[in-house]
């Protein structure tokens, strides 16, 4: 997947994840995570998965990052500033 595709897909994601609408693309980033298996409160086997990371930066420096799925084409986490 290419850095464009991915950008659509996690603005096409935006309602569904919560990213107010006010906030812009600032960096999409192509890198491996770990990635929980089962729930995410118990312990569980993780994987490698490669993602872009795709950052939505908002006022007073805040920001929500959703990490795209490179093979799947899915948004597989959401992580937001404090």
């Amino acid at each position: 997947m290419m850095r464009e595709q991915a950008v659509a897909i996690a603005e096409s994601a935006r309602e569904e994840k919560e990213v107010p609408p006010d906030a812009r693309v600032e960096s999409a980033e192509l890198q491996y995570i770990e990635l929980g298996e089962g729930e995410p409160e118990q312990p569980s086997p993780v994987r490698d998965v490669m993602v872009w990371l795709v950052r939505f930066g908002m006022p007073r420096g805040r920001w929500v990052e959703l990490a795209v799925d490179d093979r799947r084409g899915k948004v597989v986490r959401v992580r937001r500033s404090r």
